[in-house]
């Protein structure tokens, strides 16, 4: 019996579509104004889990130069190996440092969690230094109450 390879080999998925940019022009045109000025500050954007954040990052990444760390909540989790080298601690000075202090480059925090500003500042990175933006897929971000004035 004679059996063609092809009948019994695994079927492979087609690849999916590139992933399309939708319905984001707004949000996308607010932080390509707020980040075209000068440096100064992180920017913590705080949305719901699943509401583009990444995707809107992603496309951003495009046009300026700009640090990104997507799901930042995990830094809540940062377990220190050495207490006497705070590693955090540096992290945190880094991107202040490159940011507010040497104004090179933009620094966002990508989050779903809204205690992450407030765990900040417990770990020593003061109110002045940062700025929280609030966004959802719907709507154009908005300016978060407690913003620390730019």
């Amino acid at each position: 019996m004679i059996v063609q390879a092809g009948l019994f080999a695994p079927k492979v998925a087609p690849s999916p579509p590139q992933d399309p940019f939708y319905n984001r022009v707004t949000e996308l045109d607010y932080f390509t104004e707020k980040f075209s000025g000068e440096v100064g500050f992180v920017t913590v954007l705080v949305g719901p889990r699943n509401c583009g954040k990444s995707r809107l990052l992603e496309e951003l990444l495009r046009q300026k130069p700009v640090i990104v760390i997507d799901e930042a909540n995990d830094l809540m989790d940062w377990k220190e190996p050495n207490p006497l080298q705070p590693e955090l601690k540096q992290l945190l000075a880094f991107l202040i440092g490159i940011s507010k202090q040497k104004r090179l480059m933009h620094v966002i925090l990508a989050t779903s969690d809204y205690f992450l500003a407030n765990w900040l500042t417990q770990v020593g990175m003061t109110e002045d230094k940062f700025r929280v933006e609030a966004g959802s897929a719907a709507s154009a971000v908005l300016d978060y109450p407690q913003v620390a004035s730019a």
